[in-house]
């Protein structure tokens, strides 16, 4: 490091530069990272809890249509950019049911995947050790 005598300001190399600049991405792309892993365990639980209420209801496809467009359109309206459509809430339930009961491991794993990733996976309908 040299010092520019004329404005006392410290002045470095462009190696130095360049490294002090991967490093500071490196911490900042780590973090979103995080942030991003601990966001869709929030969501999966969230969705879970959902899914577990709206089974725990008793909710199905037909009668209990008209309840989840309402229940739809009220949380919309709440959190408008959160994903939560009709077809949404009732993948939700069916998340619940899927993993509800079954291997801790498995349901570790998918609260840890995107909500797009798990929906996806239900749409296969895997077993546990095919989901793993």
């Amino acid at each position: 490091m040299t010092t520019d005598n004329k404005d006392n300001k410290l002045s470095i190399g462009s190696s130095d530069y360049a490294e002090i600049l991967r490093h500071a991405v490196a911490v900042i792309e780590h973090a979103r990272t995080e942030i991003a892993r601990h966001v869709n365990g929030y969501v999966s639980t969230a969705y879970w809890e959902i899914g577990q209420m709206l089974h725990e209801r008793k909710i199905e496809s037909g009668y209990g249509d008209s309840v989840v467009r309402r229940l739809s359109a009220d949380l919309k309206e709440r959190y408008p950019k959160m994903g939560v459509s009709p077809r949404n809430l009732w993948y939700m339930k069916k998340f619940y049911e899927r993993y509800a009961g079954h291997n801790e491991k498995v349901q570790r794993s998918v609260a840890l995947l995107p909500w797009s990733h798990n929906m996806l996976l239900l749409s296969k309908g895997l077993n546990d050790e095919a989901t793993l």
